[in-house]
């Protein structure tokens, strides 16, 4: 076989495997609101300090700012892995009825353990150097994520049992340098997103007049294509400084499927037949700057600023084919900012270490957090090496730690509103998040 023939092989296997990544494994982890920002392992090493100016040095900067795919040299493929291990575990919780249900506890398990499921998240990159000014790439993610799950039969299952969310994106993107200081990109998302949201109903209060001697369970699932884009750039005013500005828009889902449910006796069971369903989803748009300076030719310092336009997240609205039937849920989301610092250190020409630090703050007050999303502020602490093993492959490993502080549930019932008839609820919640992460570049 001629090095030629090899090399086109090899380039074609890497773009294959960087680009299928996020279709392997499922996308889901409990993160800040429901956003994954594991895309990157050499960024997750600076807890994402710079990776909109390209401070982690390869083509996995281009998810953050499409116009960092300037900075590649050549043909370029990524590859990355991130194990979440989530602990989100249910340390008190207790719920009524109404008062004017008689207020009585609601009956079932008041102690569900861990909601919050483990993943890998993976994602691929590909790059491809058309001349030193034009570059052309192809990334794969799962942006957006979560599975929570109480089981069926917790004391706050008419507010929602099990909620969880993929999505696949897909980014084909170019970019291109102005002159030797600026670098602009763009790209076009295609993104597939599928739900599913479980949760029961007091049939016995709402029917029978008998509360809680009848709960009926109700399954919705839907899917969607949508699309949005990306824009960046890319400011080196002097050799080592670089300034780092992107958009990421939204992408809206009209996701449909059907509701079925379960738990009704045989002769009421076709009072509610399996029937069509959908719900809106809008993924929020998010913007970004970045910072990377090299103190010296060994020592560089990051910074990144992101600011994530989640008041979108106005309302969780399912509507059913039989109107009587459709749902919503207030959300009352906020928008949202992300501050992280990180430094990197080359020991050798080889080995470079990283670390860095980050504040995420949380998108909902207590007055409308739900047991579906139950998230809270988040505190970083990232460290993270990278190894040159050969000319051609480059390995990255990373550790994080996400400090979550305690996070509360307080929901009262009135019998009005969109909520009525699911009950006062009350869940706090002891939470944290460890995320460890490796990566493998390819250069040609």
């Amino acid at each position: 076989m001629s090095p030629t023939t090899l090399k086109t092989r090899l380039m074609t296997a890497a773009a294959a495997i960087a680009v299928t990544a996020p279709i392997a494994t499922a996308s889901t982890a409990f993160a800040a609101g429901f956003a994954l920002k594991e895309q990157s392992v050499s960024g997750q090493g600076t807890s994402y300090a710079g990776v909109t100016a390209g401070g982690n040095g390869d083509a996995s900067a281009m998810f953050y700012n499409p116009a960092t795919m300037g900075l590649v040299t050549g043909i370029e493929a990524v590859q990355t892995a991130t194990g979440v291990i989530v602990k989100s575990k249910v340390d008190g919780a207790s719920a009524t009825r109404a008062r004017r249900l008689g207020g009585t506890a609601i009956s079932g398990n008041a102690s569900p353990g861990d909601i919050a499921q483990d993943a890998l998240v993976p994602a691929g990159y590909f790059v491809y150097s058309i001349d030193d000014d034009l570059k052309v790439g192809l990334s794969a993610n799962g942006p957006w994520g979560l599975v929570t799950d109480y089981g069926d039969n917790w004391i706050g299952r008419y507010h929602g049992i099990r909620s969880d969310l993929r999505t696949y994106n897909f980014a084909p993107s170019v970019s291109y340098r102005i002159n030797p200081m600026i670098i602009i990109g763009g790209g076009v998302q295609i993104q597939y997103a599928k739900a599913k949201l479980s949760q029961a109903s007091d049939f016995g209060a709402s029917r029978l007049g008998r509360p809680g001697s009848l709960d009926v369970k109700s399954d919705v699932t839907g899917d969607d294509w949508g699309w949005g884009f990306t824009l960046g750039a890319l400011i080196e005013p002097v050799k080592g400084t670089r300034v780092g500005l992107a958009y990421r828009s939204a992408v809206k889902h009209k996701l449909t499927g059907n509701i079925s449910f379960t738990g009704l006796p045989a002769p009421l069971a076709g009072a509610l037949p399996g029937q069509s369903a959908n719900a809106d989803l809008t993924t929020p748009d998010i913007a970004s700057i970045g910072l990377y300076h090299e103190v010296t030719d060994r020592w560089a310092v990051m910074a990144d600023v992101q600011w994530t336009n989640w008041s979108r997240f106005r309302e969780l609205r399912i509507n059913i084919a039989n109107p009587a039937l459709s749902s919503s849920t207030d959300e009352h989301w906020k928008d949202s900012w992300y501050y992280a610092l990180g430094t990197s250190y080359k020991v050798t020409d080889k080995l470079t270490l990283r670390g860095g630090v980050a504040f995420d703050k949380g998108t909902v007050d207590v007055d409308y957090r739900t047991p579906r999303i139950p998230e809270q502020n988040r505190y970083w602490l990232s460290v993270g090496a990278g190894y040159q093993v050969t000319d051609g492959l480059r390995v990255d490993a990373a550790y994080s730690h996400v400090f979550i502080p305690k996070t509360s549930v307080a929901l009262t019932d009135d019998l009005t509103g969109p909520e009525a008839g699911r009950g006062n609820l009350n869940v706090d919640y002891k939470s944290s998040i460890d995320l460890i992460g490796l990566q493998a570049k390819f250069t040609f």
